[in-house]
């Protein structure tokens, strides 16, 4: 890590650097403090470079950053200055955070690595709150070992990958999303189970746990209530200055119950033990991260292959597996059990040395 320098998503603190937020609420916002990831890297010798573009407030509308592969695609978001920064050659390292897709799908549409641990395994001190119940944070390099380099040094925990010794077992997770994946990117991850099948690793399909499938609803309601009581205030106080979008978010989050919103926390805890039991026996869970290659500039993507592994806090990898036939990026998502992250960077290490 000495000497390398990082990019820092501009939702996370960094002490005498304007942490903006990506929104006309915190223009000119410096912290006096930096986060404690970033107060990590700095005492591993890694360098802060800059800020990376966010999409606003960590959601949905998007910043300025254009995919380095074709300036009239997106690179994905929220965390999107962060893959393009890696993916241009910019930065070798730079960080990111999740709430629903905005660091794996990033990774896949911008052709590089990214990495989202666990729940609860990088502090989030310092970070911006966009949800208080699904937030987690990651990172972005060119490789599994890189990538798993930074988010060791960030959790303060060894999670220095090793190929294993025997070939993986995956299992398959197409989710309802399926049927609405570009067929050239259905095809190549056909294709790319092929390979790794090919190679060695054993491949199931098992039965997702009761309610999986319809997981993203639970997510998106959890979101829009924590959203609303994180942002909330500071949107009423300026709301010509946030886009329609996020004020749509945080009216929605204030037109649920608390009643629908404890029964999705409730339902969120049942999911947890439920994909922890069914992804155990497995190294990794194999799926698409996105719909195919990254679509126009005008949204950040389709997060719904990502934001079920986000709820129940699952970590998850996006590893480069191709080009689809526009010549952009196409990614793997490589997503196992709650605190299985030794095996998934194990098994991603296997899967990125096969493809």
């Amino acid at each position: 890590m000495r000497g390398r320098w990082i990019g820092v998503k501009d939702v996370i603190d960094t002490a005498g650097i304007p942490t903006e937020r990506g929104s006309a609420l915190f223009r000119g916002r410096v912290p006096s403090r930096s986060a404690t990831l970033v107060a990590r890297i700095e005492a591993a010798g890694g360098v802060v470079a800059g800020k990376t573009v966010t999409a606003e407030l960590a959601s949905a509308t998007p910043g300025p950053t254009t995919n380095p592969w074709n300036p009239s695609r997106t690179p994905g978001g929220s965390s999107m200055g962060s893959a393009a920064a890696v993916a241009a050659g910019m930065l070798p390292l730079a960080t990111g955070t999740q709430t629903a897709g905005s660091i794996i799908r990033p990774a896949a549409y911008c052709g590089v690595v990214g990495y989202k641990p666990s729940a609860g395994l990088i502090p989030r001190d310092g970070v911006m709150t966009l949800s208080e119940t699904l937030d987690q944070l990651g990172g972005f390099a060119t490789s599994v070992a890189a990538v798993a380099e930074l988010c060791s040094v960030m959790a303060g925990a060894d999670l220095t990958p090793s190929p294993p010794a025997t070939a993986p077992r995956f299992a398959i997770y197409r989710s309802p999303q399926w049927p609405e994946v570009e067929p050239a990117a259905r095809e190549h991850f056909e294709e790319t189970v092929a390979r790794l099948r090919a190679a060695g690793a054993t491949i199931d399909e098992p039965t997702p746990p009761p309610s999986f499938d319809a997981a993203f609803p639970i997510q998106r309601r959890i979101m829009v209530v924590d959203a609303a009581r994180s942002l909330g205030a500071e949107v009423a106080r300026a709301p010509d200055l946030v886009s329609e979008a996020f004020r749509r978010t945080v009216a929605n989050g204030l037109a649920t119950s608390d009643g629908d919103y404890g029964d999705a926390l409730a339902e969120r805890e049942r999911l947890i033990e439920a994909v922890a039991d069914w992804a155990r026996p497995y190294d990794g869970i194999l799926s698409p991260p996105t719909l195919g290659e990254a679509p126009g500039l005008e949204t950040t993507g389709d997060p719904r292959f990502c934001a079920r592994w986000t709820l129940v806090g699952s970590p998850a990898v996006t590893v480069p597996t191709g080009r689809g036939p526009n010549g952009l990026p196409l990614g793997l998502q490589i997503s196992a059990a709650p605190g299985a992250d030794r095996a998934l960077l194990d098994a991603a290490v296997w899967v990125e040395a096969a493809v």
